[in-house]
């Protein structure tokens, strides 16, 4: 009996092979992109944090005013703390860009090279992979640093630069606007004496606590530092003198590799790619397990005369459980081991970290296989596939030898509920009573592939709207953050004075920079009032952290460990950064600094400042460009999650669709047998699941949305940016009108199968 069971299986498989195939694709899409998501994450995750290890990660850096005397060095080694200097000067290069030049390292951050060489001589240099990669630059060639000319001689990567931002606050990396290179010792004193960088040197330490002291305590230790009197008769340190009575700090930056947004970076952005990867599997496994079910329902009905034979013959229910679970069950095992080895092959994980190779600054990292992954791709679809159809099919079979025989089916009283109207109409309002199981599939299935749709579709809204908004709202032209201001403002220049603190949301700590502007300023639209607790906030800021008017707002400063709560306002629209409005001279009494005092200005030109004495310059048009490259970033991910989200749409359609035509069948081919037309079928069985689709539609692509909506700020949680991911109407309309031309398609796709049906049908399944 078993090898007769067993032909069945075949003669299944070779009659619906389509539906099969169909629903096989289901399985390996949906093992494809979580094999190859979680693949590529698990890959960078341990991949960097392995290089980060080899290659001696820092476990935090500060920055002086002024070097560590050999006093205080020895003194902070002598408590077993590794330090090492990293400084830097930044240079503009012809094409604009922003390149730091650092002198060899030793102890920390060990530089690894991914082709070429380390520089040996003093006209050599070593330059960051992504900045070569957007530049075209190859090992032999030669770039012009200042008045200085260079040879390269290969790229690499640094652990403390894995996100290869210029600031700690900047929201995205861009390699073509910023890199950093390494020369020798004796090329970086050369370098240094010979002028020309856009701004003065920053004096950075990193350190290795080894086990021998906290964050806290050197930084306590580090905030104990003072600025020598000498130091403090420059001219360049007398604005100290009158910002502050208190004594000032040497220190002024303390950063964690915790905190430092350029350490740990891929990692961070990956971990929430597994975690939607694995969830996403989770959503396609319930979807098809769904789908098969049906598929089963209906083999079961369709075949209850056999199986009611088989049960009279003395053929036992659990060797018809066997029968119908074998089919499913071997093809979702199958296709789980395509969707695997699709996942790890060259165009699967591989293709899958394109997007944070050409992003983030990593070393070549070899792929990792995960057992658990292997195990998710390969055991878990016909382990659903099971566990779903056992109960289902187990119920099917609980029924009577004779009432399987005689095709009996569960008392239905569609056919009891009055409905008033056309012949046509009421026909298909039952027609969809009679099929609701399928009918709620459909809207299941494409509310799943809508969640999707919607996914890539937040990605695209975000990155578009900071594109454009970001330039929008930016209207200064120049932005200046001082390291050591002038006594006289410049003229043409609008005030402003800045501090960096912290706060976190979603388990990330942000810097956000609490600025204080007169009520005049005209390059921001903030009416702010006196008061030290009286505060507007940034667009982008509100979005991120949720906050609205009236809240009181906690920041912290990390440098003062101090912690200020404000009232909040009212929002500012602003979304290229996150900023805290305050009344300039409310903030400089909360911060005792005296009634002149600026370390900001604003300009709408640019202004002649001693580069000296600026830490940074912010162009508008640097906002463009970094508010571009979001788009650029996210633009290969769009369009493989939009792609296989109308696939698996358009599968799920056709199933179900395809499932309500063949349990019409003996319906159709009666009613050719009254003569009714093809036209007048399809009008009938067909065309009612129009309005299955049209209100699934209407129901689903809001309810995805708003769904979407809730989940989207936790995957983009490790992203400095505002969350402003409102569609318009013409794109709401788009999905749906697209969502019909996939219905017509495939309502064309079925009238074939239609077509096929013969009247003979309904004379063989008589009585």
């Amino acid at each position: 009996m078993q090898k007769i069971l067993r032909k069945r299986i075949f003669r299944e498989l070779k009659e619906n092979v389509f539906r099969y195939l169909a629903l096989g694709l289901l399985v390996v899409l949906g093992m494809y992109i979580v094999t190859g998501l979680v693949g590529a994450a698990e890959t960078i995750i341990r991949g960097t944090a392995e290089a980060a290890e080899q290659n001696c990660i820092e476990d935090g850096q500060f920055s002086v005013f002024v070097p560590l005397t050999e006093k205080e060095k020895t003194s902070l080694e002598a408590d077993g703390i590794t330090i090492e200097e990293h400084f830097y000067l930044d240079y503009e290069l012809a094409d604009s860009s922003i390149l730091r030049i650092f002198s060899p390292r030793e102890k920390t951050d060990l530089v690894q090279a991914d082709s070429g060489r380390l520089p040996k001589e003093s006209g050599e240099i070593l330059l960051e992979r992504r900045y070569c990669e957007e530049h075209g630059i190859l090992a032999g060639d030669k770039i012009k640093i200042g008045s200085l000319i260079f040879t390269v001689t290969g790229s690499g990567t640094v652990p403390d630069y894995e996100l290869p931002v210029q600031n700690f606050s900047d929201s995205s990396a861009d390699s073509s606007r910023f890199g950093f290179g390494f020369v020798t010792a004796d090329a970086y004193q050369q370098m240094k004496n010979s002028g020309g960088s856009i701004s003065s040197e920053e004096y950075f330490y990193a350190f290795l606590l080894n086990g021998r002291m906290t964050d806290k305590q050197l930084k306590e230790k580090l905030q104990d530092l003072e600025i020598s009197a000498d130091n403090r008769k420059d001219e360049t340190f007398q604005f100290l003198d009158h910002q502050s009575d208190d004594s000032v700090s040497k220190m002024t930056a303390f950063v964690s590799a915790a905190d430092n947004p350029r350490i740990g970076s891929a990692a961070d952005d990956e971990h929430i790619h597994k975690t939607t990867g694995l969830a996403a599997g989770v959503i396609v496994l319930i979807l098809f397990s769904y789908v098969i079910s049906v598929f089963t329902v209906h083999s079961i009905e369709r075949e209850s005369g056999v199986i009611g034979t088989l049960y009279a013959m003395g053929v036992k229910k659990r060797e018809l459980l066997r029968h119908y679970l074998t089919l499913p069950v071997l093809l979702t095992f199958l296709a789980g081991v395509t969707g695997t080895v699709m996942g790890y092959s060259s165009f699967g994980v591989r293709v899958q970290m394109t997007g944070p190779y050409s992003y983030f600054s990593m070393p070549d990292l070899d792929v990792v296989y995960q057992p658990y992954l292997f195990m998710y791709g390969i055991v878990m679809p016909p382990l659903t596939a099971a566990f779903t159809n056992y109960f289902v099919i187990r119920k099917k079979l609980d029924r009577p030898a004779l009432a399987l025989i005689r095709g009996e089916q569960k008392k239905n009283r569609v056919q009891n509920i009055q409905l008033k109207g056309g012949f046509v109409c009421v026909f298909r309002i039952r027609q969809l009573l009679r099929e609701k199981r399928t009918a709620v599939t459909v809207f299941f299935g494409m509310f799943i592939s809508l969640l999707v749709v919607m996914l890539s579709l937040d990605c695209f809204a975000i990155c578009s709207h900071i594109k454009t908004e970001n330039v929008k709202d930016t209207k200064f032209e120049y932005m200046y953050t001082y390291k050591y201001p002038d006594a006289k403002l410049p003229d043409g220049g609008e005030e402003a004075y800045g501090v960096t603190m912290k706060k976190e949301t979603l388990g990330y700590r942000f810097d956000v920079t609490l600025l204080g502007i007169h009520k005049s300023n005209p390059y921001f639209d903030a009416p702010v009032e006196k008061g030290e607790n009286r505060v507007l906030v940034s667009s982008a800021m509100a979005q991120k952290y949720g906050i609205h008017s009236g809240d009181i707002l906690t920041l912290s400063d990390e440098e003062n460990d101090r912690y200020y709560a404000f009232r909040v306002d009212g929002t500012v629209t602003y979304s290229a950064g996150f900023f805290v409005f305050m009344d300039i001279e409310s903030m400089r009494g909360l911060m005792g600094a005296r009634s002149d005092f600026y370390n900001i200005v604003f300009a709408d030109r640019a202004l002649e400042i001693d580069s000296s004495r600026l830490y940074s310059t912010l162009s508008k048009g640097g906002v463009e460009k970094s508010s571009a490259v979001f788009v650029e970033m996210m633009k290969n991910m769009v369009t493989m999650l939009l792609a296989v989200s109308v696939l698996m749409f358009t599968v799920v359609m056709y199933l179900m669709m395809k499932v309500m035509a063949d349990r019409s069948a003996m319906p159709i081919s009666l009613f050719q047998v009254f003569g009714y037309k093809k036209k007048e079928i399809k009008k009938l069985f067909l065309d009612g699941n129009f309005f299955v689709v049209v209100l699934s539609a209407l129901f689903g692509i809001p309810l995805s949305k708003i769904m979407m909506d809730r989940i989207f700020p936790y995957m983009v949680s490790n992203v400095a940016c505002g969350i402003n991911i409102a569609f318009s109407w013409q794109m709401y309309a788009g999905i749906f009108l697209g969502v019909l031309m996939l219905y017509v398609i495939i309502s064309r796709i079925l009238m074939l199968r239609v077509n096929k049906i013969l009247p003979a049908e309904v004379l063989k399944n008589r009585e």
